[in-house]
């Protein structure tokens, strides 16, 4: 574990309650003066992708009608997490089929279709089947996750296409991360020395790195005025919830609040979304594993 890494887990450790955001949403200024000094982080870009096909796991999809094939015919192995975030260029509707689903062979393999839209709900679909995918036609992103847990069985992948019917009206800027906890990192949004734009939609996925637990530090630049018009987002992927589906929001991180913490055994999903009117300088997240023994290497 590197310096910094070590210094936000005993901050975590010994300040915050592990497992939650912070309820309240209370000014955390040694959160913000830990991040205003050269900890040597590492910056984290975008993710970018040029292809309309991933055969492998976790990656970014922006072509306009593409697909996924991982594992087809191959088995799962314990505990994967995968994740692709389909953005289709800029979408105000899919269509979605599955063409194999392989064999799930245990309850604790999912297939989750997380449908993002801009100032609307959001819907996670459990995806068990072949054939078309319902509930996704008015999206402006999709978020799909491969899940398995220690009894993998005879489970298999699958092959999914997609295409997008309409454009949608998202702004350009709007971007997509998907950040591995396992390397102390930072991510200042926007990417480049400007404020945000409106009518943004953009996602972070943090995925876990195994055995340890991930802490994720928030904190403000600016956002609009002090209220929830331009806001963030939290899921977790808990997957011993007996909900259908192993996503569950958490809560949101809007103007009024300074910094905050979240932290989770497993993936993260964070969203950002702004309104059609005015605009800030954004926030930052970073983020680093700890573990029981954490400091001691």
């Amino acid at each position: 574990m590197n310096f910094f890494a070590c210094i936000l887990a005993v901050a975590v450790a010994s300040q915050f309650t592990a497992g939650s955001i912070i309820q309240g949403h209370s000014e955390k200024q040694p959160l913000q003066e830990i991040l205003q000094f050269d900890s040597g982080l590492n910056p984290i870009a975008p993710t970018q992708s040029d292809s309309s096909l991933l055969t492998t796991c976790n990656g970014v999809l922006n072509s306009t009608s593409g697909g996924i094939a991982y594992k087809a015919f191959e088995p799962i192995a314990a505990n994967e997490r995968c994740v692709w975030t389909i953005r289709g260029g800029n979408a105000g509707e899919f269509s979605l089929n599955v063409l194999n689903i392989g064999s799930l062979g245990s309850q604790d393999t999912q297939v989750i279709v997380t449908c993002l839209r801009h100032r609307s709900t959001t819907t996670h679909i459990n995806v068990n089947q072949t054939g078309s995918v319902n509930g996704v036609s008015s999206c402006n992103l999709l978020v799909i996750t491969l899940a398995s847990g220690s009894d993998v069985s005879d489970s298999t992948g699958f092959v999914l296409e997609y295409s997008v019917l309409r454009a949608g009206s998202l702004s350009s800027r709007s971007q997509d991360y998907i950040v591995n906890a396992g390397n102390a990192a930072i991510i200042s949004y926007p990417d480049l020395p400007l404020s945000y734009t409106n009518s943004e939609l953009s996602t972070f996925v943090i995925l876990p790195a195994q055995g340890s637990t991930t802490n994720l530090i928030y904190v403000r630049d600016s956002l609009e005025g002090t209220t929830c018009y331009d806001l963030l987002a939290v899921y977790r992927f808990n997957a011993s919830s007996t909900l259908q589906t192993k996503w569950e929001y958490e809560g949101r991180l809007c103007g009024n609040v300074l910094s905050d913490i979240v932290t989770n055994n497993d993936l993260l999903l964070i969203t950002f979304e702004s309104d059609h009117s005015v605009v800030g300088t954004g926030f930052q997240l970073a983020l680093a594993a700890s573990t029981s023994n954490q400091c001691t290497s």
